[in-house]
């Protein structure tokens, strides 16, 4: 029997020929559909860098604990998409306790975040920042074990559907909210993000699996948007993971028609490849930056990081608390920002910004999650009907490892970091479907 939450969100009617039984798809129940619509506003949100209206200029805020001093606009916004968030995981939180049990490895991130009030340098910042973080990752898993992967890839579609038309109207005629001298940025809140959530969401796209003409030309126009924000973002960054992201996944589809044996051999032959390329683009980095518009430094991110590490140095087991280091020129982050001469709000890269708020504990947590999710990756690879789901889930973390570098989204509310718990969830579920059908 086919439940709500398994029918799509743009079902196509079905046509008969004459003499034969009428065969139809009963559409969605209005109640259904509110909720569709209803879960936009987190979606929203985390697209937004973590705003619920969009701002001019570069947000210094992007997620819980980003910000030096977190304005009242934003403390709204979290508490609204919170008790959304609370209140859709309450209206299955059955299934949601029994998914949770299973994938306790997700929650020990934000469980970590919220022991840190114990030692952190600013408590009330950490216990709250851990608390929301907490609803959120029970969000992501809500929202991969509720909906199949096809409503899931028909929600981010439909976030898209609103985010993309409204970021280029921003750009073209709200240039003080949607776009800047450095390229557009919509609602996204800067050109990084802007290139990276769409590149995510074309890549979404281009795995969604749809019928009929109608979504046929929905999918089109979502991925024309897509490129056209990527392209306008101007962000070297965004252009280098979208190149990635669609190699990798023509690759992995590639690999993914050949047998087991065959794939295992390539990637055992194409780990070193890669590992000697990543060497080399550490090794000449200079000329490479240098090459495509950018200085040395990277835009001063390789100065901040050599601040930041002096920071870690001093609180490398633990570090200073879950979003409690960085208070501009107050507390721990003033010689971070002396010393880089920026008004810093992160590290502008995830793994040290989480070093610095839960210390080598928490990035040890998201070292466990990357090898458990690559290891269902592995045995699920070639699993039957899921081959595009499984090489959709391998793209998205690998990407959010790459964006990590040098940016910050790990442990975040931010479509980023959501995504990856997502594919995170959705690479479980497969294991266990893999799991439960076994003799």
């Amino acid at each position: 029997m086919k439940t709500t939450s398994d029918m799509s969100l743009l079902t196509p009617a079905i046509p008969h020929a004459a003499g034969e039984p009428i065969r139809t798809t009963a559409p969605p129940p209005m109640w259904h559909m509110v909720l569709s619509w209803f879960m936009l506003v987190p979606f929203l949100f985390l697209s937004a860098n973590g705003t619920l209206v969009p701002q001019s200029g570069d947000p210094a805020f992007g997620a819980t604990g980003e910000s030096p001093s977190t304005s009242l606009s934003h403390m709204i916004g979290t508490a609204v998409v919170t008790l959304i968030c609370g209140a859709l995981i309450v209206s299955r939180l059955s299934l949601v306790l029994s998914a949770c049990r299973r994938m306790k490895l997700l929650l020990t991130l934000p469980l970590l975040a919220i022991v840190s009030t114990a030692w952190s340098v600013q408590p009330r910042k950490s216990i709250v920042s851990g608390i929301v973080l907490l609803v959120f990752t029970v969000f992501a898993i809500y929202v991969g074990t509720k909906f199949n992967l096809q409503r899931q890839f028909e929600l981010i579609m439909l976030v898209g559907a609103v985010a993309l038309p409204v970021s280029i109207a921003l750009a073209l005629f709200v240039p003080t909210i949607g776009s800047s001298p450095l390229g557009w940025r919509g609602i996204f809140g800067h050109k990084q993000n802007c290139a990276t959530v769409c590149m995510l969401w074309l890549i979404t796209a281009l795995h969604w699996r749809c019928s009929g003409i109608y979504q046929k030309i929905f999918r089109l126009m979502i991925i024309l948007m897509c490129l056209a924000m990527i392209v306008m973002s101007l962000s070297r960054t965004g252009w280098a993971l979208t190149l990635i992201a669609l190699c990798l996944s023509a690759a992995l589809w590639v690999m993914q028609k050949m047998p087991p044996k065959e794939s295992l051999l390539i990637t055992l032959l194409a780990l070193p490849c890669v590992g000697g390329l990543a060497f080399l683009v550490a090794r000449y980095s200079a000329q490479i930056t240098t090459s495509v518009g950018k200085d040395p430094t990277l835009n001063e991110r390789t100065v901040i990081w050599a601040a930041v590490w002096k920071a870690i140095s001093k609180h490398p087991a633990l570090g200073y608390g879950f979003a409690a280091f960085w208070n501009g020129l107050f507390g721990a982050s003033q010689s971070v920002v002396l010393s880089s001469g920026w008004a810093l709000a992160q590290s502008q890269n995830g793994y040290l910004d989480v070093w610095l708020g839960v210390g080598a504990v928490g990035v040890g947590l998201v070292a466990l999650m990357v090898v458990q999710a690559a290891k269902n990756a592995v045995l699920d690879f070639h699993a039957k009907g899921s081959e595009s789901y499984v090489r959709w889930c391998i793209v998205m973390i690998v990407s959010t490892l790459l964006y990590n570098v040098g940016e910050s989204s790990l442990g975040l509310l931010h479509m980023v970091w959501f995504l990856f718990l997502l594919a995170c969830v959705g690479l479980n579920e497969v294991a266990r479907k893999r799991e439960l059908s076994a003799p």
